[in-house]
């Protein structure tokens, strides 16, 4: 029962990170309710991919991890580049966030044998 509370916290945990991400990039305006929702149903869909249907966690875990590296990277070219446009800023910040990770994701989805270093 412990081990599934967990996993549950894990999941939760990524839902958080992954919903910081996608409410800039999904609506227009963000809210606690769609804060909940987009949450809600991160959890859900990795809860599935990694412990239901399985195999699927580490791809979840490095999409994460890529997403939040590229979070620093574009917060600190961003403050550089886009110096007085901060009104567009956090969109390109979490749009390049989302496209990274989901590129991680194709790329170790379909040519899952690939070796870069």
């Amino acid at each position: 029962m412990t081990y599934i509370l967990i996993n549950i916290a894990k999941c939760i945990f990524v839902g958080i990170i992954w919903a910081a991400l996608l409410i800039p990039v999904l609506f227009k305006h963000g809210g606690a309710m769609k804060y909940a929702i987009t949450v809600s149903v991160v959890a859900i869909l990795s809860y599935i991919f990694a412990y239901i249907i399985g195999g699927y966690a580490y791809i979840i875990n490095t999409a994460t991890l890529v997403s939040l590296i590229s979070l620093i990277v574009a917060w600190i070219t961003s403050s550089f580049v886009f110096e007085r446009e901060s009104k567009v800023k956090s969109k390109v910040i979490a749009f390049t966030c989302v496209v990274a990770a989901v590129s991680y994701i194709l790329a170790a989805l379909v040519v899952p044998n690939v070796q870069f270093l």
